[in-house]
């Protein structure tokens, strides 16, 4: 039985686009299952599990000339698309070859992010695939990758980590953005939406504005996003025209290993003269993030129990809601029917 950790029919962030090339075949797990991808001569993306159906040897390590995949074990040759299109070793040609197919999952390439949607049961036709989330920027713009790291914990105290506001003030100290002296109370407005919950526009804090935020100039405010399976999405509007995307990307590997990506867009020309610098500022505050969960998994070890405590730990407990909401409408194939309520939360941080 498969760990209820996992969500399925949803669509899960595999890759940056720039580290899938043509001609060259990659390997990645999503929710434990083992997938190849790679980009068509077209430049078109596409995912297939990453056995060939003969002895279930890797197609990822086999010979790919932009068109077919061609096994190294017996040379069973496939298509893009996971059909079958020849098996050297036999003498006559075979009339049903078409039928062997390796199970190809939905693969979309999305303003320079690669997405593959995971089943509730790949042996069954799939039906109607919904698209790809929303990013919150325009088709033909495209988002730079600034970080990826592993977290030594599973979906949950990784999605949970992703949106609780308490650990800020512990977690990310620094002397060029806050400490725990800087810690103030703080009132956010939220709602429900698509498939998770928003924290409604505002103006941020006055401790962000005064060191990050005034660099842009014009009038700053913020909205932030949270959807099932775990992303995080912040858009950040400036004056009229111009505006920041910060996305935080979660991708399940197995029950004890989860993927943060962070992808990140401007309209400000000029934020390409300071690109090294934000990778920097990044990569600072996910690497503090990535050494306090390897104290959480040695905490974890011995089986505590947990808790979660007032508004600064509501959104966990949206979070379990919405799992339990979504598990359920999947299993009983019904609308999926958001359970969370509008609200207004306070904390200190």
């Amino acid at each position: 039985m498969e760990s209820s950790l996992f969500l399925r029919n949803l669509w899960y962030f595999a890759l940056h686009g720039n580290k899938l090339k043509k001609g060259k075949l990659l390997q990645r797990t999503i929710l434990g299952e083992k997938i190849v991808l790679g980009r068509d001569r077209a430049g078109k993306p596409f995912a297939l599990r990453d056995n060939c159906p003969h002895r279930g040897v890797p197609l990822s390590e086999g010979v790919f000339d932009g068109e077919i995949i061609a096994c190294c074990y017996h040379g069973w040759q496939f298509n893009c698309s996971g059909v079958c299109q020849k098996i050297p070793a036999l003498a006559d040609a075979m009339a049903q070859l078409h039928k062997i197919r390796v199970f190809a999952y939905p693969c979309e390439e999305v303003s320079g992010t690669i997405w593959v949607y995971m089943p509730q049961n790949p042996e069954k036709p799939l039906g109607v695939v919904p698209p790809p989330p929303d990013l919150l920027i325009p088709a033909n713009k495209e988002f730079l990758h600034v970080e990826q790291s592993r977290l030594d914990g599973n979906i949950d105290h990784a999605t949970i980590g992703l949106i609780d506001p308490a650990h800020v003030t512990f977690v990310h100290q620094s002397w060029f953005w806050r400490s725990r002296n800087s810690a103030k109370l703080k009132e956010k407005n939220f709602e429900p939406v698509g498939i998770g919950f928003r924290m409604k526009r505002h103006q941020p804090s006055s401790a962000a504005s005064g060191k990050g935020y005034r660099l842009l100039g014009g009038a700053i405010s913020t909205e932030i996003t949270f959807q099932l399976p775990g992303h995080r999405l912040e858009h950040i509007q400036i004056g009229e025209r111009d505006f920041i995307a910060s996305l935080t990307l979660l991708t399940p590997i197995d029950e004890k290993t989860t993927e943060l990506n962070h992808v990140f867009y401007s309209s400000l020309g000029w934020m390409k003269y300071i690109w090294w610098p934000l990778v920097h500022l990044g990569r600072t505050f996910i690497c503090q993030d990535v050494k306090v969960f390897r104290k959480l998994q040695r905490g974890l070890e011995s089986d505590p129990k947990l808790m979660l405590m007032g508004d600064p730990d509501a959104q966990a407990r949206w979070y379990y809601e919405l799992k339990r909401h979504w598990s359920h409408a999947q299993e009983a194939n019904t609308p999926f029917s958001n359970p969370i309520a509008p609200a207004t939360l306070r904390w200190v941080t």
